[in-house]
């Protein structure tokens, strides 16, 4: 990393901000920031502190490598990838979703559980057809359907 590169880089992010304003961004006193932009050798923390409090991209400011921005980052990398390295995260993704459709399946069929259970108790035995409201048993009777017409995991 040269110290040259590294200085004109943090120019770049400070942009038109005052040495008190960036102080105040990165938690630096003023004087410690006006000495860093004039050639000291900056500490972690005030690198640190910049790029968290201006969305710098760490990588970008320290060896002037990717995007500036961390919100870019993401894009930055799928275009920059191959093939493979998408596929391998399509897989990674679709995993995660298979994993959360499991999670949610168990919290409907816990849910479906629960409601048989308080739709034993006494006064919840339906619709109350007068005030036109769903009681739990209903609601019950809703999600449990829902969950039979599902296919199974295992039934791939």
């Amino acid at each position: 990393m040269t110290e040259n590169g590294l200085h004109e880089r943090i120019r770049i992010a400070v942009g038109e901000r005052t040495y008190r304003e960036v102080g105040s961004l990165t938690g630096t006193h003023a004087e410690s920031v006006r000495r860093y932009m004039q050639g000291q050798s900056p500490s972690v923390e005030f690198l640190t502190g910049l790029c968290a409090s201006l969305g710098i991209n760490g990588d970008w400011l320290l060896t002037g490598e990717g995007p500036m921005q961390q919100s870019e980052i993401r894009d930055h990398a799928l275009r920059e990838a191959g093939t493979p390295d998408l596929l391998r995260a399509m897989s990674d993704t679709v995993s995660t979703l298979i994993e959360r459709v499991d999670r949610l399946e168990r919290f409907v069929q816990t849910a479906e559980t629960r409601l048989r259970v308080a739709a034993g108790a006494p006064g919840n035995g339906g619709v109350d057809e007068q005030a036109g409201e769903i009681t739990v048993t209903d609601a019950a009777r809703r999600i449990g359907s829902a969950v039979t017409e599902r296919p199974r995991p295992d039934a791939r």
